[in-house]
């Protein structure tokens, strides 16, 4: 991505999780939305330590990230299956890590329902998670 473009991708992205969010305020009811705290992710740092959560963060979005790069963007590894492997990587990602932080594997998926539900207890991990884990599949793809 072109360096001008990096903060309106940005931009974009959390307004989308702000509108996704907003989508799903409107289609529940207050009862419902505040049953599921709106989507909002709150790990129990009681029954989780806060050090693995963000670990389980930052490998799910290297996983993610690595698949998309290597099987969508890089030319030489490029494959006409990378939506299907981009998919159940989600899906693995999900089964693996949902019970454990939600299997956020982005910050704007965070951030759209945590400023809807105004929930931001230990919101750090669901950037410090996968921005590590972003740049660790850039790392390892570089090299």
């Amino acid at each position: 991505m072109s360096l001008p473009l990096v903060l309106p991708y940005i931009l974009s992205q959390l307004l989308g999780g702000i509108t996704g969010a907003g989508l799903v305020k409107v289609m529940f009811s207050a009862v419902e939305y505040q049953a599921g705290v709106g989507g909002a992710f709150t790990p129990d740092p009681m029954a989780n330590d806060l050090g693995k959560i963000t670990l389980a963060e930052l490998v799910m979005t290297m996983f993610l990230t690595t698949t998309v790069t290597m099987g969508a963007v890089n030319k030489k590894t490029s494959s006409q299956l990378a939506p299907f492997c981009i998919g159940l990587t989600v899906t693995a990602n999900i089964l693996a890590g949902g019970g454990l932080s939600g299997a956020c594997m982005n910050p704007a998926r965070a951030f759209g329902p945590a400023v809807l539900a105004n929930r931001w207890d230990y919101h750090w991990i669901y950037w410090v998670g996968p921005m590590c884990g972003a740049l660790s599949t850039v790392i390892y793809v570089r090299y």
